[in-house]
């Protein structure tokens, strides 16, 4: 349980205690009155049965807005009791506010499922929650309910990894307390932007948050900030490769989060430690660590930090050699990774599942989750985020910067504006000629080019049409060919094999044995027959779909050509679109006769996988190779390129002379 979702509802008795003694603790600052404080607030919570049937008992009776606080009370109060009543209790207490059209109410219930569905690491619908509820208190201007919000909202896009979401709802949240003086929440949102800056590596600033928030959090006496500062200072100076000084902070902060019995901190310490341990090489003691913190995460029932504890220790088992426990582990971070749609910790698994294939000699498999982490690595953390986030805070900063020189240049501007008023005046005329004949320009080119474009996209229209009808011609008569073959020359030559047999029986000895020769041929003839008939147009497409009939090919085509080959495929359904099926088997079909042909090649791999709602092909040879960035290819390369093009694809070459050829094509599904 954080701090921010436990103070966020004045309507939980415990929290109405601690509002109530808390300017007594800040004026007195002694622990006498903390550890008051912190025995009511036990005494409370060992009575929450008590408070639920007491607000039970109360609720009959209750009416209009207090019966929707008493839902919303027993929505809070049952959110460690019964997740699933306290669900039932938030939607009663929601559908009875709307039916009052009481806007509070309905805000309220909004915030608490929000929370509930936090605790239950269902993020996409606390976010959905918390939006309805920011809506209803921005028309309320509740300028302390929406930086509440806010907050919230960044914690949870920081989960899933959202991390300009989280910095720009962390940094909103920030100039609402500023502007409201509320420095205990000034801390919280300074610690929560340098978490947001440590994860993107801006290590130097994350400190200088992470002091900022230490600095107020020692001003106020906030024993539980306190300690979570120098958890997270420790994280950063480990980062920073100062290892001593992380030891230290981690130190003081378990102490202090163990006395305080608090399992968040406790586990979160703890799994940090273990981290120093790995980057020291000292495997068994992070195991230690880490599954003394994983232990608390599932009590909890933290998916997120649960799957980061089984990740690490993944880590931490394949650094030992032990792959079996390596892989267990890791698969299960992975699986509940992609479950809650916590991209970080996908990444992580991505990466060490690759390094641990490639340890154990599978380098197929290795190749497939460095691409998997290589492409999800690629759609999170690029320049283009960076960019956005940096832009984010140094329009904050410039914002402050602004705001303080205002009142410095205020009287400056007072006697310069009589001055520039005439030159204003001038130069807004100037300024608004030139607006007409950029705008008019503009509207010209604009148009030029939206016909151009109009034009273009016409050509490559009317070209791909051309392309997709030859090509589909080509099948047509492929198809009528094999039919051709397989049902007119392959009985005729099937009958006259038949009646030469015949005819065998009535000749002399020797005259036998020739018409026996001619018999072979014949034989020979008609099976020539099929298989050709067969290759332009195979049964196993049509009937068995696009697997079976790449084996077939496989084996049909390199069993006499004695190449090694091996096929591998992830992820695809039982059957694909047919043109998709029957452009892809020929696209194979023109490579493994480029590779008996031309490539001497000892060994074909060959992998089919289905991603991020793409079809990809990875088809490799240790052949001759040749240069793929001069060669201009032959026909056989044409085809290929026409049919990817046909399924609205890409083709990429990776070859040279002798070292073999690596072909990717990807081919867009729709789903």
């Amino acid at each position: 349980m954080t701090t921010q979702t436990f103070l966020s509802k004045t309507g939980n008795i415990a929290l109405f205690l601690l509002y109530l003694l808390l300017p007594v603790y800040y004026k007195m600052k002694l622990l006498k009155t903390f550890l008051v404080l912190l025995s009511v607030f036990l005494i409370v919570n060992a009575k929450a049965n008590t408070i639920t049937d007491s607000l039970e008992r109360l609720l009959p009776k209750a009416k209009d807005s207090l019966k929707v606080k008493l839902l919303s009370d027993l929505c809070w109060e049952y959110r460690f009791i019964s997740p699933d009543t306290a669900l039932m209790y938030g939607n009663k207490a929601l559908n009875l506010a709307n039916e009052l059209n009481y806007p509070k109410g309905v805000a309220q219930a909004y915030n608490d499922m929000g929370i509930l569905y936090i605790d239950k690491s269902k993020y996409d619908s606390a976010i959905s929650y918390f939006k309805n509820a920011m809506k209803i208190r921005e028309e309320l201007n509740d300028q302390t309910g929406i930086a509440s919000l806010y907050n919230k909202l960044g914690i949870v896009y920081q989960k899933q990894g959202n991390l300009k979401e989280a910095l720009q709802n962390q940094l909103a949240a920030l100039k609402i307390y500023e502007a409201l003086d509320m420095e205990l929440w000034m801390s919280y949102c300074l610690n929560n932007i340098a978490i947001v800056h440590f994860n993107l590596g801006n290590f130097n600033k994350s400190l200088e948050y992470h002091r900022e928030a230490l600095r107020y959090r020692k001003k106020l006496g906030n024993t539980y900030g306190i300690a979570a500062s120098y958890g997270n200072i420790a994280n950063v100076n480990l980062s920073l490769k100062d290892t001593a000084s992380a030891i230290s902070y981690y130190e003081k902060a378990l102490k202090a989060f163990k006395e305080m019995e608090y399992d968040e901190g406790t586990s979160t310490i703890l799994s940090n430690l273990g981290n120093i341990y790995l980057v020291r090489n000292q495997n068994q003691k992070a195991l230690e660590v880490l599954k003394e913190s994983l232990v608390i995460r599932e009590k909890m029932g933290d998916q997120k930090a649960i799957s980061s504890s089984l990740i690490k220790m993944g880590e931490a088992y394949g650094n030992l050699g032990e792959y079996d426990n390596a892989f267990k582990v890791l698969y299960r971070g992975m699986r509940i990774a992609q479950k809650i749609n916590v991209v970080e910790e996908e990444i992580s698994a991505y990466l060490n599942l690759a390094k641990l294939y490639s340890l154990t000699g599978k380098s197929d498999s290795s190749y497939v989750y460095t691409s998997y982490y290589i492409a999800l690595k690629d759609s999170v953390y690029e320049q283009r985020l960076q960019q956005q986030i940096v832009g984010l805070q140094i329009k904050y900063e410039t914002e402050k910067i602004e705001k303080d020189n205002q009142l410095l240049t205020q009287e400056v501007e007072l006697k310069e504006a009589r001055l520039k008023q005439r030159n204003t005046t001038l130069l807004l005329l100037v300024f608004l000629v030139i607006f007409i004949i950029g705008v008019a320009a503009f509207l010209i080119y604009r148009r030029n080019q939206k016909q151009k474009a109009m034009l273009d996209n016409e050509i490559i229209r009317h070209n791909e049409e051309q392309l997709k009808a030859v090509i589909d011609s080509q099948e047509k008569e492929r198809r009528h060919i094999a039919r051709e073959l397989h049902d007119s020359v392959g009985q005729r030559l099937a009958a006259i094999k038949l009646n030469w047999e015949n005819a065998l029986h009535s000749r002399s000895e020797k005259d036998s044995e020739k018409m026996s020769e001619i018999a072979e041929l014949l034989d020979d003839a008609s099976k020539e027959v099929r298989a050709i008939s067969h290759q332009m147009m195979p049964k196993e497409l049509e009937q068995f779909g696009l697997i079976p009939a790449i084996n077939n090919l496989l084996e049909t085509a390199l069993n006499n050509d004695k190449t090694q080959f091996e096929f591998n495929h992830f992820n695809l359904p039982d059957r694909l679109d047919s043109t998709i099926e029957l452009n892809l088997y020929r696209v194979i079909q023109e490579l493994v006769s480029n590779v008996i042909k031309h490539a001497s090649a000892k060994s074909i791999h060959l992998q089919l996988l289905k991603r991020n709602n793409n079809l990809v092909l990875i088809f490799e040879d240790d052949g001759k190779g040749f240069d793929s960035e001069s060669s201009a290819g032959g026909i056989g390369l044409a085809n290929i390129k026409s049919r990817v093009k046909v399924l609205n694809g890409t083709i990429t070459y990776e070859s040279s002379p002798g070292n073999g050829t690596t072909v990717r094509i990807r081919i867009p599904l729709n789903e």
